[in-house]
């Protein structure tokens, strides 16, 4: 084993996300995963050539932004520098009808077949986690949240004095527009993602965001349930925000990796799994979009000789599931993140980069 150069960095890094179509086909099966007890391939080259300077390529992205342009920023961290100002209509990888299908999302009752229910995050006592949304349903009635009738019908919408399953409406006329350094600049430390915080945008332009709002706690300067309602996910880990633009709490590229884990199981169980048109959905290892502060994000794996990888051994990871090396699509290396492999939801905690505060992203 030979020691990790550092990329632009001289001291080591000391050191958590809401709607796809499913599919009734118990056929998905995670592609061949490479185990080495070794914490680096002695194959793969960890340098970065310092004339890369930025990693945005709009060749990389399935939806092409609808302006691009370079504009004056200041990064949190005080840096006055060059920023692109990316714009995407919102809502690109579909919406409840029509190609690439979005959903499902809050079901009927208690008795409908979880490959027609959405998923959702709950964090109260009972049978708390990732699950599907028939499930936390019950938990969170079992817990004292009035979400399921006398009938099983599981309520849904919001507006009165009960418990809700939440699922909001699609404006296909949003745009939504980013600001990424075009040169990224390490922090001095890491920075953790708040619930709902931006984390940056996926390769279709779509929204990628922190953890979904939390059922049992209302938390300050967010707009969380805290009152017993849960945010409905669909298949590939998105839903529509309620001003209506559709985000992602998931890298969506991995969310089958998290369905086929044996404390999930959801594919062999149920059926489900992302199939919407618009994702690579069965690339474990695909370039899955850019970071707020300018650094690539990857799919679970690292592609190594053809070979989907575990990224801690190809190149030692960081607190926030990064590592440099060599990339397809970056030859001379690249800083990247990646999602993670059977943790939910998958997207990375924290970023090493520093980014624009306050309007890195905004909806029109």
């Amino acid at each position: 084993m030979h020691s990790v150069k550092v990329f632009l960095i001289a001291f080591i890094f000391s050191v958590t996300l809401v709607g796809c179509g499913g599919s009734s086909d118990d056929t998905s099966v995670v592609d061949e995963v490479i185990v080495d007890d070794d914490t680096q391939d002695d194959s793969v080259d960890d340098t970065v050539d310092d004339e890369i300077t930025t990693y945005y390529n709009v060749d990389l992205f399935t939806v092409l932004p609808l302006t691009e342009n370079e504009v004056s920023c200041t990064l949190e961290n005080g840096s006055e520098t060059t920023c692109y100002e990316l714009t995407f209509a919102a809502n690109t990888v579909g919406d409840t009808e029509g190609e690439g299908t979005v959903g499902p999302y809050c079901p009927d009752s208690i008795s409908t077949p979880r490959i027609e229910a959405g998923l959702g995050v709950y964090d109260g006592e009972t049978n708390p986690g990732f699950q599907s949304l028939v499930d936390a349903a019950q938990g969170m009635d079992a817990d004292g949240y009035d979400i399921v009738d006398e009938d099983g019908n599981i309520r849904s919408g919001g507006g009165g004095d009960f418990s809700y399953c939440l699922s909001m409406a699609f404006d296909s006329s949003l745009t939504v527009t980013y600001l990424i350094p075009v040169t990224p600049e390490f922090r001095s430390e890491a920075y953790y993602i708040p619930t709902v915080g931006s984390i940056g945008l996926g390769i279709n332009g779509i929204p990628i965001k922190g953890d979904p709002p939390s059922v049992t706690t209302a938390e300050a300067g967010i707009g969380g349930t805290g009152s017993g309602n849960i945010p409905a996910l669909d298949h590939c880990g998105g839903h529509a925000d309620p001003a209506g633009y559709y985000h992602w709490h998931f890298i969506p590229q991995s969310i089958n990796t998290v369905f086929d884990a044996p404390e999930y199981n959801f594919t062999n169980l149920y059926g489900i799994s992302c199939t919407n048109t618009y994702i690579e959905y069965e690339d474990h290892a695909a370039f899955a979009g850019l970071a707020k502060d300018g650094f690539p994000i990857y799919a679970a794996y690292d592609l190594i000789d053809g070979t989907n990888t575990l990224p801690a051994d190809v190149a030692t990871i960081d607190e926030c599931n990064g590592h440099t090396h060599a990339t397809e699509e970056f030859p001379d290396g690249a800083y990247h993140y990646h999602a993670l492999e059977t943790e939910a939801p998958t997207v990375p905690v924290c970023l090493m980069g520093s980014y624009v505060d306050r309007n890195d992203f905004s909806v029109q």
